[in-house]
């Protein structure tokens, strides 16, 4: 099977996923609590952090979410594209009110600030460190306010 430059799209998606729910402060503003199992860790997989922006009108637990989404907006040269990675930070508006030490802000913006710090460090996507390139909110619903991080980083167009 000959390798695509979409392959590490779900790669991508994978190894964020999986570093957002290594960080203990995250697991704990997503959890609302600061004592939490490994099992309740795994089950935020597919109920509040998603590989794919969802939002789910008819919800109705009051909880956080982070979503991910991967795109390849350019492929500039035959051996290198452009890798743009979709952070979506969101919260109903009943649970907005939060707190941790160190930090200030709604529940989003604490989660935001925790994402932002935790991708920053990776150093197993493309070539060099992500490079946050803008911050915005946005109303996924007209229950749910948030924000939506842009991250950019190089990448090899095809790996073997």
């Amino acid at each position: 099977m000959s390798e695509t430059t979409l392959k590490d799209i779900g790669l991508y998606k994978s190894r964020i996923i999986s570093t957002l729910l290594n960080s203990t402060d995250i697991c704990e503003a997503l959890l609302s609590k600061e004592q939490f199992t490994e099992e309740e860790i795994d089950s935020l997989h597919y109920t509040q952090v998603f590989p794919y922006l969802y939002i789910d009108e008819a919800q109705t637990e009051v909880l956080p979410y982070i979503c991910v989404e991967v795109n390849v907006p350019s492929v500039p040269t035959r051996t290198v594209k452009d890798m743009s990675v979709i952070i979506f930070v969101y919260s109903h508006k009943k649970c907005m009110k939060y707190s941790k030490k160190g930090f200030i802000g709604t529940r989003v913006d604490i989660i935001s600030d925790l994402v932002e710090r935790q991708l920053r460090d990776m150093d197993n996507l493309g070539i060099g460190k992500l490079q946050l390139k803008s911050v915005t909110h946005l109303f996924p619903s007209n229950m749910y306010y948030g924000r939506q991080m842009i991250f950019n980083i190089p990448d090899f167009k095809v790996k073997r």
